[in-house]
C-alpha cells in the first residue's frame, strides 16, 4: 500500500542518511549515501565536485532517491545545479539545523554544488506492515 502524503513528510522530516543513485557514462549504476534537506517542499543535496556523483550528474542529471526501511520512499527525477551563492535561501543553515552534531563548515566550500531534485515519479510502500 502507498505512503498517504503525512507519511511522506514524517518519512523525510525523519531521515537523515538517503541513498543516491546515478548513472556512470558507460550506464552502470552508483549508489551513495548522502545528507539532504527540505526546504518550501523541495529537497537538496549537497556534493562535491571531484565526487563520481557529481561527475555522474554532469553527464546525466537523472537521479532516484530512496528514503525509509520497512517505510519505503523512492523518488525519481532530475537535478537543477547551484552554487551556494546562487540560492535565494541559506542553505548551510538549514544543514547546521538538521546535523549540527555532525555539519562542519568546511563541508560546503567553492568544490561544493548544490542540488534541488525535480521530482518525476515516486513509489512508496509499507514493507510488510504486519511484522509490526
Amino acid at each position: 500500500m502507498p505512503l498517504n502524503k503525512k507519511e511522506k513528510e514524517k518519512l523525510l522530516e525523519k531521515e537523515e542518511i538517503i541513498y543516491i543513485a546515478t548513472s556512470r557514462p558507460d550506464g552502470t549504476p552508483h549508489i551513495a549515501p548522502i545528507w539532504f534537506v527540505m526546504h518550501e517542499g523541495k529537497i537538496y543535496f549537497e556534493t562535491d565536485i571531484t565526487t563520481v556523483k557529481y561527475r555522474n550528474i554532469k553527464h546525466n542529471n537523472k537521479i532516484a532517491l530512496c528514503f525509509g526501511g520497512r517505510t519505503t520512499y523512492i523518488i525519481e527525477g532530475s537535478v537543477k545545479e547551484y552554487k551556494e551563492d546562487e540560492l535565494d535561501f541559506p542553505i548551510r543553515k538549514l544543514y547546521w539545523k538538521k546535523y549540527s552534531k555532525d555539519m562542519d563548515d568546511s563541508y560546503i566550500t567553492e568544490k561544493t554544488r548544490l542540488f534541488e531534485v525535480v521530482q518525476e515519479k515516486e513509489i512508496s510502500w509499507h514493507y510488510a506492515p504486519t511484522w509490526d
